[in-house]
């Protein structure tokens, strides 16, 4: 049995509880979420505004830690320690990694985790 057009009725009460509480969900996420990529990005900008440097290529490992806790501090970086980062010099080559997670906490026992791993190389010998 088919229903009339003027019968049909829209979306019921408990449907837009149920939408709303997605939308609340998903909006909480990604408002818990976004100051961790941020932060992973001016961790990214930070160590390729380094390797771009024309002196990198005459620094040692420790001195390229060094100058990437300047810039850590500068930029307000907490998540990440310069001593957590995986820095080598091998073959005129210089490669920083990281790899890191960070957890936020979204609603009672229920937790955000966002794992970051990259790696960033230069070859120094140019």
């Amino acid at each position: 049995m088919m229903t009339k057009p003027s019968q049909q009725r829209g979306i019921s009460m408990i449907g837009w509880a149920v939408i709303l509480l997605v939308v609340v969900v998903l909006g909480t996420a990604a408002f818990r979420m976004v100051p961790a990529y941020m932060e992973n990005n001016t961790i990214g900008t930070s160590i390729r505004s380094l390797m771009q440097d024309s002196k990198t290529a005459l620094m040692s490992p420790r001195e390229v830690r060094d100058a990437l806790s300047k810039r850590f501090t500068i930029n307000q970086v907490n998540v990440i320690k310069v001593d957590d980062l995986g820095i080598s010099k091998e073959g005129g080559i210089l490669k920083v990694s990281t790899d890191y997670e960070v957890r936020e906490p979204l609603f009672y026992n229920v937790s955000i985790v966002m794992t970051f791993k990259e790696d960033f190389t230069k070859d120094v010998r140019q």
